[in-house]
């Protein structure tokens, strides 16, 4: 078994990118301006990855307002509606209207890797750029559907767009994020569960890029068999949150990796190392293979500074008399 450190999702966008936003939405700099902040903002948080030595990593997001707001990097067909709360958070996203059959355009998103790469060759990065998208019943569930009678077609045309986009994508990188919160929430219908392995089998028709399944927020028990049988190479699970139903938790990890979120987003309050620790020693005693410890889920709830410190954490937890194990 090894012990690898990661990070999902998106980073807290500093409060001076979220300035330099502002001013391009009011037309007070083009696109060239923003962007160049953007590669800016982005060199500074892979800095940080470097320090920590963290060996999985997305870009941070900070391109993109939210999580949602990305999967317009990828789909031509949706538009932008209104703010939504993002599950049971203070944090809003602008849902997708699907208003014709989806399509593919993921341009934006092979751009932005592209940048990413360079920027880390620039600064001597090693370890694992990993892209990210959102998996099929996040999507399907969290979007306006005006289109399809069908909703099974939303996610069968839905996952077959990912197989596509991942297709792409495995040409730049060899790692990809699928995020699917809303594999637990209560308000999806059980049948679309069991209809999961479906889309999923789908999404990785053909693929040779590593899969990271990730879930996060509070689980739903009845539904880890079906969330650990479908056909990806690591398994996400928010600790943090669920730490009470770990008991249920741990059996299904069993010749599985996993991905431990670990650091709590949701709040302020600093971690204990030994608590960690914990995690990951009922995790192996489980039966873990691999074992990747990070964040629990998006850094978007929590000020930057905060993030910085939680992220620091890692490299405690894996470190021996301050070098890597």
């Amino acid at each position: 078994m090894s012990i690898k450190t990661g990070l999902i999702g998106s980073y807290p966008r500093p409060v001076n990118l979220a300035k330099v936003f502002s001013r391009y939405n009011s037309k007070k700099i083009d696109k060239e301006k923003l962007n160049q902040e953007i590669r800016r903002y982005t060199e500074k948080f892979f800095s940080l990855v470097k320090e920590v030595n963290v060996e999985y990593f997305t870009d941070g997001l900070l391109r993109w307002d939210d999580l949602i707001d990305l999967t317009f990097s990828y789909l031509k067909s949706p538009t932008k509606d209104g703010l939504i709360r993002f599950y049971d958070n203070n944090f809003y996203y602008r849902r997708p209207v699907i208003s014709s059959k989806l399509e593919k355009d993921d341009s934006q998103l092979l751009e932005a890797i592209k940048e990413d790469l360079e920027l880390l060759k620039k600064l001597e990065i090693g370890g694992t750029l990993k892209a990210v998208v959102v998996g099929p019943i996040t999507y399907a569930t969290l979007s306006e559907n005006k289109y399809y009678n069908d909703f099974q077609k939303l996610l069968e045309d839905y996952s077959k767009i990912l197989n596509e986009v991942l297709s792409d994508l495995q040409s730049y990188v060899n790692a990809v994020e699928i995020h699917e919160p809303g594999f637990f929430d209560k308000n999806v219908k059980r049948d679309l569960i069991e209809r999961a392995n479906e889309y999923y089998e789908i999404i990785g028709k053909g693929l040779k890029i590593e899969k990271h399944l990730i879930s996060y927020f509070d689980i739903q028990v009845d539904r880890l068999k079906e969330y650990f049988n479908l056909p990806v190479d690591v398994y996400g699970v928010d600790v943090i949150e669920n730490r009470k139903k770990l008991g249920k938790v741990y059996p299904f990890f069993k010749d599985k990796n996993v991905y431990l979120g670990v650091l709590d987003t949701r709040n302020t309050k600093m971690e204990s190392i030994t608590t960690i620790k914990r995690f990951i020693s009922s995790s192996n005693e489980s039966g873990a293979k691999d074992i990747i410890i990070g964040n629990a889920s998006l850094m978007d709830f929590i000020p930057e500074i905060v993030a910085v410190r939680k992220i620091k954490l890692l490299n405690k937890v894996v470190s021996k008399d301050g070098k890597r194990a």
